[in-house]
């Protein structure tokens, strides 16, 4: 299983592929009927159900400083990551099969049926919580080291370049 960073703004976190997969996944599915009110995020919808859907090896692309340009976006993806995480319980798989993730990764070429993307519970609250973080620009530098998301959750860790 790869790593993917996930960036904003010179700030950034490692984790798992499947639990970014997983959050984009969920984004995508809570953020669909928002784009009729705010139709600025299809572009990042599509991109992420993309990325969630094809789930290259080490290269998850969250597309954050591409598509996220103004705080109303931030805050609008605030809210979504709060709603899902209430709704998040235990620490069971989180697949996701919903039919607005699978029609918009249809929509961007990925070939039915969809892979859905899977990983626990835990791994993907704690995921969510540090991209809260990062959009709310809270992750400060790890001098010689860098932020890596594991189901104990977010903390700094040395030894490797990012």
């Amino acid at each position: 299983m790869g790593t993917s960073k996930v960036d904003f703004r010179g700030q950034s976190f490692w984790t798992r592929d499947a639990a970014v997969r997983v959050v984009l996944a969920l984004l995508v599915t809570e953020l669909d009927p928002v784009t009729r009110s705010e139709p600025e995020l299809d572009a990042l919808l599509d991109r992420w159900a993309l990325s969630a859907a094809v789930g290259v090896t080490g290269a998850v692309d969250v597309a954050l400083d591409n598509y996220v340009t103004n705080d109303h976006i931030i805050e609008l993806i605030r809210a979504a990551i709060l709603r899902i995480r209430d709704r998040l319980g235990g620490d069971a798989l989180v697949d996701v099969t919903d039919p607005a993730f699978q029609r918009r990764a249809a929509a961007v070429g990925v070939d039915p049926p969809v892979e859905a993307p899977a990983a626990l519970g835990s791994w993907v609250r704690k995921v969510l919580g540090a991209l809260d973080e990062l959009l709310a620009g809270r992750l400060p530098d790890v001098p010689g080291g860098y932020w890596w998301v594991d189901d104990q959750g977010l903390g700094p860790t040395r030894g490797r370049d990012s």
